[in-house]
Formats: C-alpha cells, structure tokens, sequence
C-alpha cells in the first residue's frame, strides 16, 4: 500500500529543525550546498565507491563570508559515520556523511532518519537505486521518510515500464512529443509495420548495464532494422530490453533542459496585479493563475553525451567509416540561454504538463522539476498571432521554433550542478541572489519551517 501522504505530513509538523537527506550521486552536490546556504543541515548517504566526491568536494557553511581554513573548518563542521545512531541530534555538525554498504539500506534506517528529522531531496539515482523496481515500489509503500517532491510520480520517468510514464502525461497536457512507430519483436530483432521514411530513434534498456538506456539512431526503418540485429548479436541488447523499448520520430533541433520549481507555498500567495492580470490575459480564475505563477522557471542547461558528442566534431568522411556505434550516455551539462520570445512557449507547455499531473495524479508536482525538450522549426499548430507571431497573413501556414517535449524529470534535475556555486540566470534575477535549484529547494524548505508549513511541501 502506498504510504499515506497525510502521514507524512504530520511527521514534518512535529519537526523543530529539518535536516536535508541527499542520496550522494546525480545532483546532491547542488543540494548540498544550497543547504549549507540556508542554514540547514544535511546528510549525504553514498557508498565507498562514491564517497571521494563528498569527502574530496566537502563543503562548510562560511557564513563569516570567505572560508580562509578549509581543514579547521571541515574538521568542525563535518563527521563521516558509517551507523545512522552515531548521528547525534544536538551534536555541532552541520553536515554528516553517512557511508553506506548500498545505497538501498537507507531503507533500513527509516525510522533513524525520522528521529534526526529528516526531509529526502529526491533526484534520479534516488528513484533508481532505492525503489526497488520500475514503479519505484520501495519508495512509495516503505521509505517513510517526507519527501520535498512528488514521491508517487518519480515512476513517470520509467518510460514504457509503465502505463502512464511521462508521455501519457504529455498527451494527457496535450503537449507536443516526438511520435512513436510500432514495431513487432523477432528473434533476431524487430520488424516495422510500416516503413518509417524519416530519421527515427530507439530508445531501451540495456542488455548488460541494467541501469543505462540504449540509443540507437537510424536514417529510416529498415536502417535500424539493420542496426538493432546487430546489437543484438554484440550481446548489447535482447528480448526483454525490446519489450520496453520505444521507438519514435528524431525531432532536429537543439537539446534545452528548463528546469522549474513548483512552489505549494506561493501558490497560496496574493500576487498583487500580476495574477489579476494572468487571470484577464489568459481567461482563467485567479486560483490557477497563481499556479502557473508559482511554477518558476530558474534555468536552462544542454546536455552532452558520450560517445556521440565526440563522433558530431569528426569529418563527415572520418564518421562513415567509423565502425563502432556511437553510444549516448549523458556525461556532462552546459549552461545556455533561450531566445525570450520562445519562453512563452515553453511556460505554456510546462504548465499544462503541471496541470495534467495535479488532475490525474494529485496533488501533481511539488518543487524541483525539469521539462527536457528538442526545439524544431515546425509549422504554428493554430493561429499565428496566439503565438506571438504578427508578420504571417491571417490564412497563411507560418512555422515557428517549437519545443518538443523528449523527457521529463520530476526531481532535482542532473543538468543543475552547472548553476551551483553561480546560481540560475532567471532565478538570479528573481531573487536578487544566487539562486541554483539546490538553492531554491533549501530556500522552500526554510521558509516552510519559519511558516508552519513543511506538511504543504512534502508527500
């Protein structure tokens, strides 16, 4: 049974100082910090293979502004355990980092986290590595630790491991995605049933990292027909991976991550005569104005990945020959910015998809997400000048940039450890501060704390 979200809620209404619980991989560096920024303590539980990028990047509050005596100042502020029960309460650590055997025995120390009053930052590797299984069932009926986020849809990601994944949820938004292409399992590989004259892209699990996703690129049907026979026969996928495999249209255009922070504490806000005008502008009640004010867009990062980054900076003579299929695995994150007319666009998208999860999966998102999107040059989809398009004669087909939505992330996002330290261009110039997602999520957290109202930010 899924834990109740009302008993999470009372455990965080007897909290007197909430300690940050971060998963160590992903983005918990970020989380970190931003907690440390914010006067509130935090854990990071990480196994021995992991644990030099803590004790190697350990950070210190500072607050008497530069750190002049980083080992006096770690030494003081950080302990390193290996047993939840030798963290004290009321001890003067600010941060602990609790080295585990796996990362899924925090399960084990629930009711330890509870006591030291701690709050979970949910990002991806938590999902992975502690739920358990695709409908990340671990977490959702056993780890009754609050959560700053959305515990039941952190399953939406496991695209065709589940019903509704991210993509039901697109269409439910009404939201473009790229379009799938059905396909028949052999035992060689997959067969279409029907030919695909387009570029098109598979996506599936991969047959020996359980943990990585195989992408597969192809310049029609038959072509990755081809290519998947092959990787079949190099042992690199197989039967199951292909029952969960999605195979859909390639959507030319750069890669943008937006990453949003939906605040349930904002949401409740008098926001003066901007949400007035929201109301008028847009025909909705000033409840859900609110709303969609309260999804604030922090920042923007592009990813790249191995091995395909490195094969798009080769001669075209030089990739043709090259024998070894380019691989896609994410390795690092770029910060970048958008043309400002598009943001209409992508405000739109993202809180429709908002909308979509409180209407089918309440209450829907809570704090950290990201809206991951290829941008196309597309045909308008409607009236010209509703999207801010006023050169294109009424009757006329115009094209436009269009962000198509490739992924979704309800968590901390990865790409956010490249605004840590420096902040998020438009949170930055929100907040008249340096604000990253690690930052903003402590911030939410605090300022629920000072309110009485951590119950309204956790599930």
């Amino acid at each position: 049974m899924v834990l109740d979200r009302k008993e999470m809620q009372e455990i965080v209404e007897s909290y007197q100082e909430p300690i940050g619980l971060n998963l160590g991989s992903h983005s918990a560096l970020d989380a970190w910090q931003g907690q440390l920024t914010h006067g509130i303590r935090s854990i990071i539980y990480v196994t021995p293979q992991r644990a030099r990028i803590y004790l190697q990047n350990a950070m210190v509050e500072g607050t008497n502004g530069v750190v002049e005596d980083l080992p006096t100042s770690i030494r003081e502020e950080i302990i390193v355990v290996n047993d939840p029960k030798d963290i004290k309460k009321k001890g003067r650590w600010k941060s602990a980092i609790l080295i585990l055997d796996n990362y899924s025995d925090i399960v084990k120390y629930v009711d330890d986290m509870v006591n030291l009053e701690c709050i979970q930052i949910p990002n991806r590797a938590f999902a992975v590595y502690v739920g358990g299984d695709e409908e990340c069932s671990v977490i959702e009926e056993e780890f009754g630790v609050p959560i700053v986020g959305s515990r039941n849809l952190l399953k939406i990601e496991n695209r065709g491991e589940i019903e509704k994944d991210y993509y039901w949820y697109a269409d439910q938004a009404g939201i473009p995605h790229p379009d799938a292409y059905k396909f028949h399992i052999t035992k060689t590989g997959i067969r279409f049933d029907e030919e695909v004259d387009e570029p098109i892209l598979l996506k599936s699990k991969h047959a020996v990292r359980s943990l990585e996703r195989e992408f597969i690129f192809a310049a029609d049907s038959g072509h990755l027909e081809e290519k998947v026979e092959n990787e079949m026969a190099a042992g690199n996928l197989n039967q199951e991976c292909l029952e969960s495999a999605r195979v859909e249209q390639i959507v030319l255009g750069p890669h943008a991550n937006f990453n949003f922070f939906y605040s349930p504490l904002n949401a409740n806000e008098d926001w003066g005569d901007v949400d007035k005008a929201f109301a008028e502008i847009y025909k909705t009640n000033i409840v859900e104005a609110r709303v969609h004010l309260a999804n604030e867009f922090l920042s923007i990062d592009e990813r790249r990945e191995t091995i395909m980054d490195g094969v798009k900076r080769m001669p075209i003579d030089v990739q043709e020959r090259l024998k070894k299929v380019p691989s896609f695995e994410v390795t690092c994150h770029l910060a970048m910015s958008l043309r400002e007319s598009l943001l209409k666009d992508v405000h739109k998208y993202a809180d429709a998809f908002l909308l979509a999860t409180k209407k089918h999966s309440p209450p829907g998102i809570i704090g950290a997400w990201c809206l991951q999107t290829l941008i196309t040059w597309s045909p308008i989809p409607g009236p010209a000048v509703e999207f801010g398009l006023y050169d294109v004669p009424e009757g006329k087909t115009g094209f436009m940039h269009i962000p198509y939505t490739q992924d979704v992330a309800l968590r901390h996002g990865g790409g956010t450890n490249v605004h840590m330290g420096v902040g998020s261009q438009y949170a930055n110039a929100r907040y008249r501060s340096i604000m990253s997602m690690g930052d903003r999520i402590a911030l939410e957290m605090k300022i629920a704390k000072d309110r009485g109202a951590l119950g309204d930010i956790v599930t």
